[in-house]
């Protein structure tokens, strides 16, 4: 008979396409895996899986048994979440973020979370769109929330919100507080870097509206980048949200040009297929806490 395990670690290699992968993922031993892989597999006519090759790829009839196995769990969780005890429902969620989302809202998200769901158990990654969403192809994540223009397949994107961006330099930088578009091509712009997303995005933006980039230093952190601008090295595109503080400290005030600032979309990447009453809810909940534009909360002084 089949048993939940078996669908768990039969899910688990077909999402990580490895066996090492999947035990560690499920904290256990390759040998454990492969173990309940064989014994899943003795219920079918034919393998599940090519074992042609190194990696663990799914047959026509494995593909066809993963739906369904999706499938069984998903209920499984509803059936717990709907009808079991108050308080005992312990659902795990893999979630990754961008930097803004780390510093901004994402405090409030898992407050939120948390009290809706006691017993969670979190596992958080921060990073960059790209790699947050490498990790959501490679069954690593349940979800990310990524730039809107990253590119996605069999996943379920659920715009939350929009980052409002700005120009901005040092405090004491030898620049009026309004640039002709002239005046702002020969600066230095300081840019989030392509493996952020962000980056491209800004890029796009300046060409799309005939702008022509001199120069240009690219950053994947943003903490990083208005460092960098505060020591007069050029003029950055920052969310606002992250120039708050630095304009509150005196360190940085906001330059503006003919053609404004872009803004950046985010959305919430999750699993294909149908969504569990719990993953229902974690967009929601994303959706309601989400604010880009929030300020960062000050540190403490050690």
């Amino acid at each position: 008979m089949t048993t939940f395990r078996e669908l768990e670690a039969f899910v688990a290699v077909a999402d990580m396409g490895s066996f090492d992968k999947a035990a560690r993922h499920l904290g256990t031993s390759q040998s454990g895996i492969s173990r309940l892989i064989h014994e899943f597999e003795q219920g079918f006519a034919q393998p599940l899986f090519n074992r042609e090759r190194r990696s663990a790829r799914l047959t026509m009839q494995g593909q066809e048994v993963l739906l369904h196995a999706r499938a069984i769990l998903r209920q499984r969780m509803s059936l717990a979440e709907r009808f079991g005890r108050a308080g005992q429902f312990a659902p795990m969620l893999r979630l990754g973020v961008t930097e803004l989302s780390a510093v901004t809202w994402l405090g409030a998200f898992i407050a939120a979370l948390k009290t809706r769901y006691p017993g969670l158990r979190l596992d958080l990654k921060v990073g960059s769109s790209v790699s947050l969403h490498a990790s959501m192809q490679d069954g690593l994540l349940d979800a990310a929330v990524v730039m809107e223009s990253v590119r996605s397949q069999n996943m379920t994107r659920v715009p939350i919100g929009v980052a409002k961006c700005g120009w901005f330099c040092a405090a004491n930088a030898p620049l009026p507080a309004s640039l002709k578009l002239t005046e702002f091509e020969r600066q230095t712009l300081l840019l989030q870097g392509r493996a952020q997303g962000g980056g491209t995005q800004i890029e796009n933006w300046l060409l799309e509206r005939g702008v022509k980039l001199a120069n240009s230093i690219q950053s994947d952190s943003l903490a990083a980048l208005a460092g960098i601008c505060a020591a007069g090295l050029g003029v950055a595109s920052l969310p606002r949200a992250v120039a708050l503080q630095g304009m509150e400290s005196g360190l940085l005030r906001e330059v503006r040009i003919p053609i404004g600032a872009p803004s950046l979309h985010y959305m919430l990447l999750m699993r294909g297929g149908p969504m569990t009453q719990f993953h229902t809810s974690v967009a929601d909940l994303a959706r309601k806490t989400c604010d880009f534009n929030r300020a960062p909360a000050p540190r403490k002084a050690d």
